[in-house]
């Protein structure tokens, strides 16, 4: 049933602040964005809810806020997801009955750069779709850092069929 949710926070963990109140939910086909009750809005990448990215329009848009407002259900897909997992980054793990994601590609800078131009976005762009910051995107296009194996699955979803005649991995150098 839940993924980044509780129904009650943990003896440890302090509730829910009245500002974490959920009043209203949209998802598209690439983000899950929650307007709260304090004019904040939150989103996060639709691949942070596994069941939100197989389900379907009709099914995605079919959910319910909670009579308290800390948290949003879809009853066709029976995900769940708080203002406070979104507000902290939480991704909805999947089960471990779920069968066992594909190893996630190799990229390299020159792969990620290559990547980007053929979707034709900026650094900028392709942060926001992955959910990190511009400055991870250019530290991954430089060498300065190398993406996470989350990350890596992400621009291997990202990259569909845009990227198909790479070299397994190998530089692509673009002049």
């Amino acid at each position: 049933m839940s993924t980044a949710v509780t129904a009650e926070p943990a003896n440890n963990s302090p509730a829910p602040e009245v500002s974490e109140r959920i009043s209203d939910v949209e998802v598209s086909e690439e983000e899950i964005t929650l307007e709260l009750t304090d004019g904040r809005v939150v989103s996060v990448p639709l691949s942070w809810s596994w069941r939100l990215e197989e389900a379907t329009l009709e099914e995605r848009k079919n959910f319910e806020i909670s009579p308290s407002g800390y948290s949003v259900h879809w009853p066709d897909v029976d995900e769940d997801l708080s203002a406070r997992g979104a507000l902290r980054g939480t991704p909805a793990p999947r089960p471990r009955s779920a069968p066992p994601a594909e190893e996630p590609g190799e990229w390299t800078p020159g792969r990620i750069k290559q990547m980007r131009n053929n979707l034709g976005v900026s650094q900028g762009e392709l942060a926001r779709r992955m959910g990190v910051r511009q400055a991870t995107v250019s530290d991954w296009e430089t060498g300065k850092q190398s993406p996470s194996p989350m990350a890596r699955r992400l621009l291997d979803r990202i990259a569909g069929g845009t990227d198909a005649e790479a070299s397994g991995g190998d530089e692509v150098v673009s002049s």
